[in-house]
């Protein structure tokens, strides 16, 4: 092979190399990023600190964050965005590291008891419920009240629905709905409808 002829055919064969080198380069790159796509991250938010189930939707903020997590990590329903979370309050308790769920969010909380517990309410005078115990969501023991003792008849019980004690007068009775299992709603009931109950912080 001449030297003329490779002085002839030089550039065209350096410009062959080049466009072939950037069509693989090109292709890899296509490659790449429908890698990125298909295990790609997506928003999700995630709960930081412990949320008891009857919290607000809208008092969540500074207990959850959002986090970028790829796809086949995320739970089915899993939100992606705050203002994503629907109206309502958290149906069960959340740990830290758990993705929100719009499963999770409930219009009322007995709409996430299951067929494993039931609502009962009680008549109460404040001392036998106000303090800590009041907030909706938390859970309690239940005591029944027997003359100058009383009885341990109900653990972990759900405080459904309860007053705010600010807007009752310091003699003032208030119904609270608890959430009961069944092995606990008639012992619970008797003691609602006799002498009466008190309620402890679990």
């Amino acid at each position: 092979m001449s030297a003329g002829f490779l002085k002839r055919v030089g550039p065209a064969l350096a410009a062959f190399v080049l466009v072939a080198l950037g069509v693989l380069v090109l292709a890899n790159g296509n490659k790449t990023n429908a890698d990125a796509s298909n295990d790609g991250l997506r928003a999700t938010v995630v709960a930081v600190a412990p949320v008891t189930a009857g919290t607000s939707a809208d008092q969540l903020s500074a207990n959850i964050e959002i986090r970028m997590l790829p796809n086949n990590a995320r739970a089915q329903g899993a939100v992606e965005s705050i203002v994503e979370l629907p109206s309502g309050v958290i149906g069960i308790d959340l740990v830290p590291g758990q993705q929100v769920l719009s499963s999770n969010i409930v219009d009322d909380v007995r709409n996430s008891l299951g067929n494993g517990r039931v609502a009962v309410s009680a008549r109460l005078d404040p001392a036998q419920w106000t303090g800590p115990v009041a907030a909706t969501g938390n859970r309690v023991n239940v005591y029944a009240i027997g003359g100058s003792n009383a009885e341990l008849i109900a653990t972990d019980v759900i405080v459904l629905q309860s007053p705010d004690p600010s807007t009752l007068t310091p003699q003032q009775e208030a119904v609270v709905t608890l959430g009961v299992t069944d092995a606990q709603v008639s012992r619970v009931i008797g003691a609602v409808s006799g002498a009466g109950v008190w309620l402890v912080t679990a």
